[in-house]
């Protein structure tokens, strides 16, 4: 088990959405780091290695969906947990098959279902709650 408090990237364009998700990872006692759009996302991935990514997936300049693709074809970044947050009416047909329904959330969000499922995939990746 890691010492070591998990790292959250948001990675989120909306500034209400980010303190949103901000003021509940850090209650739960995670170090919360966000980037407002994917290309930013995708370069403190690089630089700052998060435990997990929240990621929305309409944003302006590189969107989720090539945020997403560019993941999963990084060796150094495809083993990180990666939940999706979106308000797109599709996402749950679009994303479910990739990243498993568990980890694909609607807005708006259900804080506790999301707060549970970042401490489920923490735990597996080795994290202590």
């Amino acid at each position: 088990m890691s010492d070591r408090k998990p790292l959250i990237l948001v990675v989120e364009d909306d500034p209400s959405v980010q303190n949103l998700l901000k003021v509940l990872l850090e209650a739960e006692g995670y170090e919360v780091i966000h980037a407002e759009d994917g290309l930013e996302g995708l370069v403190k991935m690089e630089l700052q290695h998060p435990s997990l990514v929240i990621l929305d997936l309409m944003m302006p300049n590189v969107t989720g969906d090539r945020v997403i693709d560019e993941i999963r074809g990084d060796v150094r970044l495809n083993r990180v947990p990666l939940i999706v947050v979106s308000g797109r009416h599709d996402v749950h047909e679009s994303f479910d098959d990739v990243l498993g329904p568990n980890n694909v959330f609607a807005k708006p969000l259900d804080p506790a279902a999301l707060l549970e499922r970042v401490a489920e995939l923490l735990g597996e990746a080795g994290y202590e709650a």
